[in-house]
């Protein structure tokens, strides 16, 4: 073969190489692609530099620039696309090397001084890029197989290869072209490796996604537990080979909404994933927990009868209460059938114990509500200037107010739930807006306003204290229609929530809060008075005035 068709052959290749990188690129739009197609362009300039400088008697500076040039950034690219194709960060002293040794090159070249000393520099250096880039091949965890292993060695024996033309050009043993084309030879492997190692990488990727899709189907993403599609489709095999009899129990966790509605549903999100992993710790990986709704399961106990099935479930709900002492509390509501033969329908069997969870969830989600509502309180109160003495006080002062305008007990009872639940919603606001000692921005204010919508959705939430949700909304309503959130005037606004802004009003004035000093009873009086008929109902005022005045003569005396 003559030296003529060796180079037609190797600028063929090279060019095919360019145009296969320059197309993933383009079409992937990858960074690594374009590092790899570049450092393909660099070197098949230094090749073809070279071989124009071995045809000219009087060698060119230009020629060597180039060529000096192009070799150094072709191998700095090729270590840059492989640290970028495995999303591996590196210190800027490589960029500054390489550009170091190629400026310094030119100014020796121009000047017409030697460059032994920096062409052997240069070979190090290409060898340390290349070594670099093989560590990060064999280092990777992924993609796994033996491409990006012997993409790995592949570097090395390239970095070899490098040392083998100064070799030849010192001992003068073998030609120095012998070195220039194993180095080539090897490049080209390395390249065909770099391009196997992508597919490798799209391949592991779907068969990831497949896996994943897989697992979504079989699995509920949120909870890990069983999903309803697949179960549904397997459920009448699984339970021909399951031991008989077994109890089936569905279930459904308690004040699941009022949890959204408070904290948002990433939090209700994060209950629920919590619950079903505690009651699959608590009944063992033989037995299936399937999430068959929204926050509704099913629970398949092969082999388990109805009296031992009972005391897992009661298991369960201990290890909820142990599990997590210091968070919002999570219950659920049971209903238990028991499978005796593979006869049976199975609709019937879960339609049976879907009546009588909700059966039990009747007497149970009341008090569950209660027990968050209670724990929502006490949390506020830690989060909030808002003392329980706080709320005590409005207790007290509400009750007189309804005796004297004339409440029967059952309204009076209303009124005081109001008083003690109406900054509920609060506990929705950050912990750093609500114990702010300076002005809120006007972002934080926008922020604070949310808490009479938050507290009417967690009364709402619960059937017990449904009734008080509106007052609740409404304690920010100002007599002149100046108030937050709906901007009500005069009796629009609910009376509980007219008698409450009074009396908080009046407290919060008259007791210390760390960003303000406490006004004394008849100051605070004089401020209540100069808002009635603009913050405040006129009459409620003047009854409030009545009450006050009763209680301060008292207390003077």
């Amino acid at each position: 073969m003559t030296a003529d068709s060796i180079v037609a052959a190797s600028i063929s290749i090279t060019l095919v190489l360019l145009i296969s990188y320059g197309f993933l690129y383009f079409s992937e739009k990858k960074h690594y692609f374009l590092a790899w197609s570049l450092s393909v362009l660099m070197l098949m300039i230094t090749y073809l530099s070279r071989t124009a400088l071995l045809e000219t008697d009087s060698p060119s500076v230009v020629l060597q620039i180039i060529n000096y040039a192009s070799s150094i950034a072709g191998y700095w690219l090729i270590f840059k696309g492989t640290l970028l194709f495995f999303s591996r960060s590196y210190p800027v002293f490589w960029d500054i090397g390489t550009g170091f040794l190629i400026v310094a090159f030119i100014c020796i070249a121009v000047q017409g001084i030697s460059a032994t000393a920096l062409l052997l520099l240069s070979v190090v250096w290409i060898i340390a890029l290349l070594s670099k880039a093989a560590m990060t091949c064999l280092k990777a965890k992924t993609p796994q197989g033996p491409i990006r292993i012997i993409l790995g060695y592949t570097y090395i024996f390239w970095a070899l290869s490098i040392l083998l033309y100064p070799l030849c050009k010192l001992i003068n043993v073998i030609s120095p072209s012998v070195g220039y084309l194993v180095a080539g030879v090897v490049g080209l492997l390395a390249y065909l490796n770099m391009q196997a190692l992508y597919f490798q990488s799209i391949r592991e990727e779907l068969e990831s996604k497949e896996a994943n899709i897989r697992k979504l189907v079989i699995y509920d993403k949120l909870t890990g537990a069983y999903s309803r599609t697949y179960f549904e489709n397997v459920l009448e095999d699984f339970l021909d080979k399951t031991l008989m009899p077994a109890t089936l129990a569905m279930g459904d966790f308690n004040g699941l909404k009022l949890i959204n509605d408070t904290f948002g549903h990433e939090k209700g999100d994060e209950l629920l994933a919590d619950g079903i992993r505690i009651m699959q710790e608590t009944i063992g990986t033989e037995n299936v927990i399937i999430r068959w709704g929204g926050d509704e399961f099913i629970i398949i106990m092969p082999g388990v009868p109805l009296d031992q099935a009972g005391v897992f479930l009661n298991n369960i709900k201990n290890n909820l209460k142990i599990s997590r002492p210091q968070t919002v509390p999570i219950d659920i509501s049971f209903g238990l059938t028991v499978y005796e033969n593979r006869e049976q329908p199975l609709a019937k069997m879960i339609s049976q114990a879907e009546e009588k969870m909700y059966s039990n969830k009747l007497n149970e989600s009341k008090k569950s509500r209660l027990a968050i509502i209670e724990f929502l309180e006490k949390l506020l109160w830690e989060k909030d200037y808002q003392t329980e003495a706080h709320v005590m006080r409005l207790k007290s002062l509400v009750s007189k107010f309804g005796s004297q305008i004339g409440l029967s007990p059952r309204e009076i009872v209303e009124l005081v739930q109001v008083a003690m639940l109406h900054d509920i919603g609060k506990i929705g606001v950050p912990g750093e807006i609500l114990k702010k000692q300076g002005d809120l921005t006007p972002e934080e204010w926008s922020i604070m306003k949310k808490h009479s919508e938050i507290g009417y959705r967690i009364t709402q939430s619960s059937r017990e204290l449904a009734h008080v949700s509106e007052a609740v909304l409404g304690h920010h309503e100002w007599w002149n229609g100046k108030g937050y959130p709906q901007g009500l005037k005069e009796d629009e606004i609910p009376l509980f929530s007219r008698i409450v802004s009074i009396v908080d009003s009046y407290d919060v004035i008259t007791h210390e809060r760390p960003y303000k000093r406490a006004m004394d009873p008849y100051s605070a009086l004089v401020e209540i008075n100069k808002c009635a008929g603009k913050q405040f109902d006129p009459y409620l005022v003047t009854v409030f005035n009545k009450i006050m005045q009763e209680d301060l003569v008292v207390n003077d005396r």
